[in-house]
């Protein structure tokens, strides 16, 4: 008995295949056509669309919107703090003019430095006090809070303080550190210029501890200048002194942390009672 072989149907193969094929395609343009309905609903969202990520349409008119008022009001705030800053800044450079109440104290140098700022404090319209403690060394100004009390009784706005003459050659003078650091402190809030002694020789260091504790420009170096010395060797001459003020005072007018009006006095030798 010979097998049984179906005729093959070509027609309905043909069929099927076309079928499939079409099922096919209508599924592609399914897909196509879910992408592009997605991403025009992305595009028309106006919120954040969270895929773990924060996405915002992009606004092109933003770019030409004008600022908001906060950033206006911060621009200007800038500026006005800088115009601020600025007028503090000549302010703090500028030099007082008012009426001055002088103290002028120290060591035995002090003494040639208050007979020549008397004319200074005449011919500016200040007040000048002169307080003169005699071979004074720093230890004792800061273990007797002497500073402290001549600024109480005489009130001053601003003191000139000469002191170290005493100490130039001591070996033990990075031990007086803490005695500087006092002296100081008692000048508290009251402008404080403190005056290096005029030496006559090299020192062991006593001007360099002085700087290094004052703030800036408030300590008036004196070793380099050239003095004339009366017949100790160590103090200068009156003439000297007064060249020694003068110094001091254009420094301190023009210079220092502390700018009073200092002009040279036209004639020497006024006095302030």
């Amino acid at each position: 008995m010979s097998d049984f072989i179906p005729p093959f149907d070509s027609d309905s193969s043909s069929k099927k295949t076309s079928k499939s094929n079409l099922h096919n395609l209508f599924s592609v343009w399914l897909v196509i056509l879910g992408v592009v309905l997605g991403l025009y609903a992305i595009d028309s969202y106006e919120q954040p669309v969270n895929f773990d990520l924060s996405v915002k349409k992009p606004k092109a008119k933003e770019l030409f919107v004008p600022p908001s008022t906060d950033f206006l009001y911060q621009q200007v705030a800038k500026q006005t703090f800088f115009l601020v800053d600025s007028l503090e800044l000549a302010r703090k450079n500028s030099i007082d003019t008012s009426a001055q109440r002088i103290l002028l104290t120290g060591d035995s140098m002090s003494e040639g430095l208050y007979l020549a700022f008397r004319s200074y404090a005449s011919h500016n319209n200040h007040y000048l006090k002169g307080r003169i403690w005699y071979s004074s060394l720093t230890i004792q100004w800061s273990k007797t809070d002497s500073l402290e009390r001549l600024i109480e009784i005489y009130k001053p706005t601003i003191v000139i303080f000469t002191l170290g003459a005493n100490e130039l050659f001591r070996t033990d003078i990075y031990e007086r550190e803490k005695d500087i650091q006092d002296i100081i402190a008692q000048a508290g809030d009251t402008p404080f210029i403190w005056v290096g002694p005029p030496n006559w020789k090299d020192d062991t260091g006593i001007n360099e501890i002085i700087e290094r504790n004052m703030p800036s420009n408030t300590f008036f170096l004196s070793k380099d200048l050239e003095f004339d010395r009366e017949r100790d060797g160590a103090h200068p001459t009156r003439e000297s002194s007064r060249y020694w003020a003068d110094t001091i005072a254009t420094w301190i007018m023009n210079k220092s942390r502390h700018k009073i009006l200092l002009e040279k006095p036209v004639s020497e030798g006024s006095d302030n009672k």
